[in-house]
């Protein structure tokens, strides 16, 4: 699977929530996310994803750490029970190990074939992504196109594009205060 996507740090959440709900034409599907990342993978990351319900999805992924669109290839599986998830954890970080934890609430909008997402991530603050979903007919340079509409539509410079991943943040985070935290 690909896709396009941005991430971008934001200042005024509630303003992009209220274009995204504007452009979405619904309210936002409220997400909790846990996710665990390993390390030793070498090459692109791997985590764990768990959801409040209990379920959960390994993903694996593959993207540039640059700003703005980018291409993302993935691979992902779900597992339908918090004992899957234990298991597979146990499993993964025997082999791997943990790089650490990032826990969020998600607010997913749909616009288009587009998923934006507005997160509250603990320890970091708000952020959103817009994940440009791409039929197997589309070229990157389509979902480049939409993404960057829809970043001039809900406000984002070029300014608040961040090029890495939340666990990134989290541990240039923990570093510069002196603490490990994964």
């Amino acid at each position: 699977m690909r896709n396009i996507e941005i991430k971008a740090a934001i200042s005024d959440a509630d303003a992009v929530k209220s274009k995204a709900q504007e452009l979405s034409g619904s309210e936002p599907t409220i997400i909790q996310q846990v996710d665990t990342f390993y390390a030793n993978v070498s090459n692109g990351r791997l985590k764990l994803r768990e959801f409040s319900d209990g379920t959960g999805e390994l993903i694996y992924y593959e993207r540039p750490d640059t700003k703005g669109p980018k291409l993302s290839n993935y691979i992902r599986t779900k597992f339908n029970s918090k004992t899957a998830c234990k298991e597979i954890d146990q499993i993964l970080h025997q082999i791997h190990g943990h790089l650490g934890v990032v826990k969020k609430t998600r607010l997913l909008y749909i616009i288009g074939q587009s998923r934006v997402h507005i997160d509250d991530v603990s320890e970091l603050g708000s952020f959103m992504e817009i994940e440009v979903v791409l039929r197997d007919d589309q070229d990157i340079h389509v979902g480049e196109e939409i993404s960057n509409d829809l970043m001039a539509k809900l406000g984002i410079t070029s300014d608040n594009l961040i090029s890495t991943a939340y666990i990134d943040l989290l541990l240039k985070k923990a570093n510069k205060d002196g603490t490990n935290k994964s």
